[in-house]
């Protein structure tokens, strides 16, 4: 078959299309990349195709400013919507459009609103998709709310609870969604809900990509839904080029572990390191504080003089992340599936998003413990470290040796070959 990819985003919105590509390209296919112009080079040196798809993300130089808005707790997703995705919406359709054409199969991102227009538009097969459990809207294992976390004590109220938040968030993006909604119009294709919510399914099946033990199905997901396990791929780095931007100290970083304790180890994936704000200096304080040794993944933001603490540019987190004594780490999605692979303890430190979610689950697994962005700092970070460092590492261990055991490339691409 001929695959097409659209997806849209960050590395933690491409590395999981592009570890099933690569499973799906073995096993026979052709798996095509619909996405922004900047990821060309990174997907093309993979021997997949690529095909250019509007708006474009900024070079790494400029991209920094871009994350920061996208990143924000409250106003992230508006800007997301209403700064980026609607002014380019319909350049977007017209380049999926044609990228489509010879597709036999379509698979789709959330943030790719124009995606289910295109497969209903071309008559194509088309399997939508989501990265973390908060896209699919469930009613009996509700989320916590991306914008106000700090609400989230109200599931105490049950069935309640997220009848008013997803009610307050369907007229919350009522605006958002009225560019998508007239373009549906002038295509001629039918309405299949709410864009954001039901809206974004398809009808074919959607493909949940992460572990069934991080998320458990439930019985109101979308039709046909399955969870594939996670979809690792973290090969050529933070950087979008085929080479990785290297460090001095870059190539030694393993003799660096081997030198003494486990570390700690920092980090704030590809998007989120944009916006760090005190959070590498508090990490190298409460490392000194504890009298550990920590390894801080900083994209080159950030240096330390400590013998006890290594600032990376970067180093990949499936070969990192074993070697650690603790993670800490943001919370989206590629980096808590890497976390839970590894089988480590963890301290979630959320930003916007999925990530508020994300963290909730993973204390419900028992594994982290969790505190958003802003407050980790001072007396209550170091409380937040002492207490992870004590927790039960074989908790965590047992976690990852399930996880290690599922495939979730092989199983979407049988899912993608059953239909």
């Amino acid at each position: 078959m001929n695959i097409l990819f659209s997806t849209f985003g960050s590395l933690g919105d491409l590395h999981p299309y592009l570890a099933i590509a690569l499973e799906a390209k073995a096993r026979g296919h052709t798996p095509i990349f619909a996405t922004a112009p900047k990821y060309q080079s990174k997907i093309e040196s993979l021997g997949l195709q690529f095909r250019a798809v509007r708006p474009d993300l900024p070079p790494e130089g400029g991209f920094a400013d871009l994350a920061k808005r996208v990143m924000d707790l409250k106003d992230g997703p508006r800007y997301l919507f209403e700064e980026i995705i609607n002014p380019n919406l319909r350049a977007s359709y017209a380049d999926l459009l044609a990228a489509s054409e010879d597709a036999d199969l379509m698979i789709t991102h959330p943030a790719v609103i124009s995606g289910p227009l295109v497969a209903q538009k071309m008559k194509k097969k088309w399997l939508s998709s989501a990265l973390a459990p908060i896209s699919l809207w469930s009613k009996t294992d509700p989320p916590t709310p991306p914008t106000v976390p700090h609400l989230d004590f109200l599931r105490a109220l049950g069935p309640v609870w997220p009848a008013l938040m997803f009610t307050l968030g369907r007229i919350g993006t009522r605006k958002w969604i009225s560019e998508i909604e007239k373009l549906r119009e002038e295509v001629g294709v039918e309405s299949l809900g709410h864009p954001m919510f039901e809206g974004q399914f398809s009808p074919f099946g959607t493909l949940a990509l992460w572990s069934p033990i991080f998320a458990p199905p439930q019985r109101d997901w979308p039709q046909n839904t399955l969870a594939t396990g996670f979809c690792f791929y973290d090969a050529s780095g933070i950087s979008t080029t085929v080479e990785a931007n290297p460090t001095k100290n870059q190539a030694n970083w393993r003799e660096w572990i081997s030198q003494g304790e486990a570390p700690i180890v920092f980090t704030l994936g590809s998007s989120a390191v944009h916006d760090a704000g005190d959070f590498w200096k508090e990490s190298a304080r409460v490392t000194t504080v504890e009298k550990a040794r920590a390894i801080l993944l900083t994209a080159g933001t950030y240096q330390s003089e400590s013998e006890n603490i290594l600032a990376l540019d970067y180093a990949p987190h499936s070969a990192i992340f074993p070697l650690a004594r603790l993670i800490v780490h943001q919370g989206g999605a590629g980096t808590t599936a890497q976390a839970l692979c590894a089988g480590k303890p963890q301290i979630v430190v959320p930003f916007a998003h999925d990530q508020p979610d994300n963290a909730r689950r993973l204390r419900k697994l028992g594994v982290a413990y969790s505190v958003l962005q802003a407050q980790f700092k001072g007396k209550k970070a170091d409380e937040i470290v002492s207490r992870a460092l004590k927790l039960n590492a074989n908790r965590a261990k047992e976690i990852g040796e399930r996880i290690q055991l599922e495939n979730g490339p092989r199983a979407a691409c049988e899912m993608m070959e059953r239909l």
